[in-house]
């Protein structure tokens, strides 16, 4: 990729990302003024306790530790927007804008404070949680309109499932069914990808998560220059409308590894800074589209004292702590707490070797596998800058390992794949050789 390339894909993506900005802020609108706010006070009501977080907060379930914190964040957000439409001369998209949400006595009372505010008693305070999109409250505001809390639990549990078929067959396709079975088991069984059907907002991010690497493998992995770095920016710019800052590292480097990857298949060297490029389009777009938000935040109120307050040390507290490494080690720990995953490690690692030794046997000759862990350990480099972003917010990465740990489960999933892709690759001349007796 030239200099050129890049400041016309840095250009061509802020636009684009304007647009995005845009569109969800009208979408957001939409999304407030349409809901029933009294149908989804009275189905919030009818829940379940459990499933706002009562009476604990925290809790394991399918081995995996869940957190309801962001689920009662989110449906806070839902009971002030009432008070706001109630105004005659408040339009919609300034609740939409400030996404008001009850202000925790420390995380653990969340929920407890959710519950006293439908009970009509008191919630305490009230904090401006401007500083994200909550494009994943939009299903909320729609399923709980019309139906109950469990309806909307089904739909995004649905949902969840189909954005994972969906990258499934995208990495198939592009990579064939191995490598993307050697990618895709070691989500499905060391993430909590099933425990958190339960758990609509996260559900939903995740979703945004599963699709928008979908949409990358599909539109970007096999664009070259310019096309590559705008299709990460935008599939990233999509993923923050619904992220809660989760995990944009871990987009991030499948978006390097896929474009790195699908260079390989189609016999084209690809280049690791290149590689960077586009790990770092990725970010970008990430970060961009989440600046769009502060400043439509900030255009609603300018003096920033009621629509987007920042409270002490706000930014700081999430970046890198004094003990290095600290955070690769804290997420490692948090995915491995259970000897069962430990086991299901081992076992993922001995069938991906076990793919790897057939696929070399099935080649035509023996020496066009030469090389392949050169191309094992290039396609397993997007893995070091994911790493470095957790390590420059590992105050983040630290106080969430509920959902920080997911950055493993992808981890394993791209040095698997890695693995089959090198075993299988031939050199452009061993294909051609290949060919040659074929015909």
């Amino acid at each position: 990729m030239t200099l050129r390339d890049v400041l016309r894909a840095a250009a061509l993506a802020a636009v684009l990302l304007i647009v995005l900005a845009a569109a969800g802020l009208a979408a957001l609108r939409a999304s407030v003024s349409g809901a029933d706010h009294t149908a989804i006070r009275a189905a919030l009501l009818a829940a379940d306790p459990s499933d706002l977080g009562l009476p604990k907060l925290l809790g394991r379930r399918d081995g995996f530790r869940v957190n309801h914190y962001s689920e009662c964040v989110g449906l806070s957000i839902l009971l002030r927007e009432s008070d706001w439409l109630a105004m005659s001369d408040v339009d919609a998209v300034i609740p939409a804008i400030r996404a008001d949400a009850i202000l925790p006595d420390g995380t653990g009372t969340m929920c407890v404070r959710l519950k006293d505010a439908l009970n009509s008693e008191s919630g305490g305070a009230w904090f401006t949680y401007a500083r994200y999109w909550h494009g994943a409250l939009m299903l909320h505001r729609a399923v709980l309109s019309h139906a109950d809390y469990g309806t909307l639990k089904g739909i995004a549990a649905w949902l969840l499932g189909l954005a994972g078929l969906g990258l499934a067959l995208a990495l198939a396709q592009r990579f064939g069914p191995v490598a993307a079975l050697a990618m895709i088991a070691p989500v499905a069984l060391l993430s909590d990808a099933r425990a958190i059907v339960d758990l609509p907002l996260q559900a939903m991010c995740m979703t945004a998560f599963l699709a928008c690497s979908a949409g990358f493998v599909v539109f970007g992995a096999a664009r070259r220059g310019m096309g590559a770095l705008v299709a990460a920016a935008v599939a990233a710019g999509v993923l923050n409308f619904f992220d809660f800052l989760y995990n944009p590292s871990s987009f991030a480097m499948l978006c390097a590894w896929s474009w790195l990857a699908a260079g390989w298949v189609q016999g084209e060297r690809r280049g690791l800074f290149s590689a960077l490029l586009v790990f770092l389009a990725a970010i970008g777009g990430y970060g961009g589209m989440w600046a769009l938000k502060w400043i439509a935040a900030f255009a609603a109120d300018p003096s920033g004292t009621q629509i987007f307050v920042f409270g002490v040390g706000e930014f700081t507290r999430w970046g890198p702590v004094a003990t290095p490494l600290a955070a690769t080690i804290s997420v490692w720990q948090a995915a491995f707490d259970a000897g069962w995953k430990i086991a299901a490690l081992a076992g993922l690692a001995g069938l991906a070797g076990l793919a790897g030794l057939t696929l070399v046997a099935l080649q035509s000759k023996r020496e066009a596998a030469a090389g392949w862990r050169y191309v094992a350990l290039v396609l397993m480099t997007p893995i070091v800058p994911a790493y470095l972003v957790i390590e420059l917010m590992s105050g983040h990465t630290l106080a969430h390992p509920e959902f920080t740990f997911r950055i493993v489960p992808w981890t394993v999933g791209v040095v698997l794949a890695s693995l089959v892709l090198a075993c299988g690759y031939m050199t452009p001349a061993a294909r051609k050789a290949a060919i040659s007796s074929a015909t």
